[in-house]
Formats: structure tokens, sequence, C-alpha cells
């Protein structure tokens, strides 16, 4: 009879163990499934205007890219480098999608000027030297403020804010010795949008607009070298000659990149 007990005993314990476990790596893999979401990023916390909770994701992004940039008169090809800090909301906000805000820093590093490229700053408008200097022709940083939405990797957003070019204009010389040059700097508004893929929130593929109208202030911030002056290129600058400003200099950049997510 004791036999027979035990025997039933352990027929229940077997079929209590056999259904147990499917259960168990259900419960384990819909955890998994749901901390699989929760990938790169720090957790903060916030309040929404009716006073309940929200939870944020604070993110990280370093950027490498390349642009065409329409600057006025000239067209450049850059080298871009960027860094990006944001929030993206946990919860879905509208429509399943998650909202993101922060900021994309990008420094734009200016190989040479296109074909067709001409000054903005000298009334003969003359084009611009495109293989004979040392060096780069130009640099700038781009500070603006985002808001935008993302859904199951997609994204897209808009911005504003300013940015600051600071160029060197090459000109070509059938004179003796360097070629005249002349550094400027422009500044201004700017405003934009993108898209863009970000893959497992490991890599963000993406895709910019900006655009603006930019000023150039003349002296002191354009600066011509002995070559320049010899060409009397100075006798030539817009802004020496009206004192006043350059303004409303169209802006246009065109930009493509990858960033890592960390």
């Amino acid at each position: 009879m004791k036999k027979i007990i035990y025997g039933f005993l352990a027929l229940l314990l077997l079929l209590e163990f056999s259904f147990a476990a499917p259960t168990t790596t259900r419960s384990s893999s819909s955890s998994s499934r749901q901390l699989g979401t929760f990938t790169k990023g720090s957790i903060v916390d916030g309040t929404t205007g009716t006073g309940t909770a929200r939870r944020w994701f604070f993110f990280n992004e370093g950027a490498v890219g390349s642009s065409y940039t329409f600057l006025g008169k000239a067209e450049y090809l850059s080298v871009d480098v960027g860094y990006s800090l944001y929030l993206r909301s946990i919860e879905s906000v509208l429509g399943g999608m998650n909202m993101m805000f922060g900021t994309e820093i990008t420094a734009p590093i200016f190989l040479q000027p296109m074909r067709g490229s001409k000054s903005n700053i000298l009334d003969t408008h003359a084009y611009l030297e495109r293989t004979q200097f040392e060096g780069i022709v130009g640099a700038g940083v781009q500070l603006p403020l985002m808001l935008g939405f993302e859904y199951k990797g997609f994204y897209f957003l808009g911005f504003g804010g300013y940015t600051w070019l600071f160029m060197k204009d090459t000109y070509p010389s059938t004179q003796r010795g360097d070629f005249p040059t002349i550094k400027t700097q422009y500044d201004g508004v700017i405003y934009g949008g993108g898209l863009g893929y970000k893959v497992s929130n490991i890599v963000n593929l993406g895709f910019r607009y900006t655009g603006g109208s930019l000023t150039n202030r003349g002296v002191p911030q354009t600066v011509f070298d002995d070559a320049a002056i010899r060409e009397n290129l100075d006798k030539h600058s817009i802004t020496n000659e009206t004192g006043r400003p350059i303004y409303s200099i169209p802006y246009h950049r065109i930009s493509v990149f990858i960033s890592v997510i960390f």
C-alpha cells in the first residue's frame, strides 16, 4: 500500500514539474523581451503637468559624416564631427511614438571649395582657388536645440539654433609669390530637420538639412594677408566700401552621418 501511495505522490510531483517548467520559461522569455527594449542610456525621472511620473532615457552620441554646403556664391565639401545628448521618453506619447529632445552639436571641417565658387566678400565676386592652398579652407560650429519623435527605430526631428563659420578664401593670381588669402567669418540663426534609423539603439544612420541666413561682419573679423593687400583686394572689400556688415547671405547644408549611441 505504501508503495502505491509513494508512487502516486511521485507521479504528482512529476506532473507538477512538467507543467511548471514551460511557465517559467515563458515568463523568463517575456521578461527578456521587455528588458531588451532598454538598451544603452541612463534613466531619469520627471513629472508631467498633471503630476504623474514620467521616465526618460538619457542618451549620448558621437558622430562622423560629410556635408555639401551652399554659402552665398560659394559651395563647399566638408567632413563633419558631432556630439549629441538628448532625452527620450520611455512611455509612448503620441501614436506609439517616443518623444525626444536635446541638442546636436556639429563641427564641419571644410576641405575645399567646389567648381564655380565665388567670393561673397569682394565686389568683384572673384572665383576662389580650388587646389593651390595649404590645409583646410574653413571650419565651423553649429549649436541647435532639437525636438523629435521616434517609432521602432525610425525617427524624424526639427531643430533651430545658431552657427559660426570661420573661412579662409584663397584667390588665384598670376603674380609671383603666395596666392592672396582672406580670413573671414559668418554667423547667424539656423533651422532645419532630419530623419534616420537607429539600429538596435547602438548605431544611428541619419540625414540632416540645415538652412539659414548668415551675416559677414567685416573688420575686425575679416583679415587680408600681405599678398591680398599687395593685389589691392582690400580695396574691393564690400564691408570696407559700405561700412556695414553683409546681411542675408543664404546658407544651406545637406549632410549624412553615422553615429554610435552610448
